[in-house]
């Protein structure tokens, strides 16, 4: 009976717990500029256009450019065009066909209307000097009038067929880089099919979301700082070219956008932009801590951990706090901090006031 009691009363004795494992960061303070103002943005060309083709046919061309190898080869996607270049052609056989057939058709609808007038102007002569009937000369009028009117329609048809032979060849209206190419000799194309994707980037863009009251503090022109994460050591100038007059329905952010030159092509489309966008206003220091640090007590307190220093080591202890705005992954801290104090920001959830931690290093 006594061994049975000496057993239960140690196993009633509590085991030492280890130091729960913690990370922890100093407090620090944030401008608004800092956090609130830093974007970032896909670069865009300032024109992208797809080109297609008008009418239907077989491609038997594409213009030919100059390989690394100095062979000449078809043109591909990354090659750079000159405005009013023949991207393409089509087989135009059946197309000057039509063109000389319709040709055809006016030739002899001008003569058809040449005959028809020199009948109604003897018509004209004669119905004067009262030799034809009224009937005779209505006939002669409604001959020259029917003439002119095929006249007009074939010399129409003519004009058609001109245009599509001439839209056989596929032209760039501007000079800049091919981003799709979707064709190939032998291709059978469509109207309207997407043919190539022509971007001119001799300037670029980006476009960043900003709130209302960002926005207003904003104007056309006005120097932006636009660093690139692919370019670390180069910082590019650009300027505000445009500033959207109504928020977008889903975000409520407007629309700003900012266009950087790019003489020398060293900026290409799809990559990742940073910037600033600094405002006239005095930027008011605020205290700011990871969202992760902050954990809620079972009476609906919000607070985080401090370390401090304990008699057996670092032990945290909880501190309520007042909270303010959201920062992206960061939250302002109103009231219970001061700068430099230490928090947990990885492992509070599992924490308990007076909890002894390990600061993993």
């Amino acid at each position: 009976m006594t061994a049975f009691f000496l057993c239960s009363c140690q196993s009633n004795q509590r085991l030492p717990q280890p130091p729960q494992g913690v990370r922890v960061q100093q407090v620090q303070a944030a401008t608004a500029q800092d956090a609130d103002t830093q974007y970032s943005a896909l670069v865009m060309p300032d024109k992208q256009i797809p080109l297609t083709f008008r009418i239907p046919g077989y491609v038997t061309s594409l213009i030919q450019v100059r390989g690394g190898d100095g062979t000449l080869r078809d043109i591909a996607e990354g090659d750079r065009v000159a405005k009013g270049a023949v991207l393409a052609r089509l087989r135009v056989a059946e197309y000057e066909d039509r063109h000389r057939q319709t040709e055809s058709q006016a030739e002899a609808a001008q003569a058809a209307a040449q005959k028809a007038k020199i009948d109604f102007e003897r018509a004209t002569r004669l119905y004067e000097t009262q030799s034809i009937t009224k009937p005779e000369f209505d006939g002669a009028r409604a001959q020259y009038d029917a003439t002119q009117a095929q006249l007009r329609g074939t010399h129409a048809l003519a004009a058609e067929a001109e245009i599509a032979l001439r839209d056989t060849g596929l032209t760039t209206p501007i000079s800049g880089d091919i981003v799709k190419k979707s064709i190939e000799v032998g291709s059978l194309v469509g109207p309207g099919a997407l043919a190539f994707v022509v971007a001119d980037t001799h300037v670029v863009k980006v476009l960043v979301g900003v709130p209302d009251v960002t926005v207003r503090m904003l104007k056309v022109g006005l120097p932006i700082t636009i660093t690139v994460e692919a370019l670390p050591n180069r910082v590019f100038k650009a300027r505000i070219s445009r500033i959207a007059t109504a928020a977008d329905p889903k975000t409520r952010n407007f629309d700003v956008e900012i266009a950087i030159p790019n003489a020398d092509y060293a900026l290409k489309a799809g990559m990742i932009a940073s910037l600033q966008l600094a405002t006239s206003e005095p930027k008011q220091p605020a205290l700011v801590v990871p969202i992760s640090a902050i954990v809620q007590s079972p009476d609906g307190t919000y607070g985080v951990f401090v370390v401090a220093k304990g008699n057996g080591g670092e032990i945290a202890r909880f501190r309520p706090v007042g909270v303010g705005s959201v920062r992206g992954s960061n939250i302002e801290v109103i009231r219970g901090l001061a700068s430099g104090d230490a928090i947990v920001t990885m492992g509070a959830t599992l924490l308990k006031d007076g909890q002894q931690v390990e600061v993993l290093r």
